[in-house]
This record gives C-alpha cells, sequence and structure tokens, in this order.
C-alpha cells in the first residue's frame, strides 16, 4: 500500500495534534500550569514551527529556480 504525501502529513498532524493535547493535560493537571500560560506558549511555538516550514518552503522553490 502506498501513501501519498498528504496522507502521511494529515496523519503526522493528528499525531501532533494528540500529543500537544495530552501534554497540556499533563502539564495542567500534574504539574498545575495554568491553563492560559500552556494556551500562549502553544501559540508562540505553533508560530515559531509555521515560520521555519515556510523560511524551508521558499528556499527549496528559490533555490530550484536558478
Amino acid at each position: 500500500m502506498r501513501v501519498s504525501r498528504i496522507t502521511s502529513l494529515l496523519i503526522a498532524l493528528a499525531i501532533a495534534a494528540a500529543a500537544a493535547l495530552w501534554l497540556a493535560d499533563l502539564a495542567h493537571n500534574d504539574f498545575g500550569i495554568p491553563r492560559h500560560t500552556i494556551r500562549a506558549d502553544a501559540l508562540l511555538s505553533a508560530l515559531l514551527v509555521l515560520g521555519l516550514l515556510v523560511i524551508g518552503l521558499f528556499s527549496q522553490r528559490l533555490g530550484n529556480r536558478g
């Protein structure tokens, strides 16, 4: 069975979302970190990952151009 690139991306996103929810629950219930702190850190981390992905995508496309 061959898995397409989109399918593998969706599976990776689903696993990452499940891991993030589990870690947020662990941090809140076991370590007592407030939910708003977890939410703010998660948003900043998501923006950082998005920025790195965009930089990687554009550097690949610009490298193939010339």
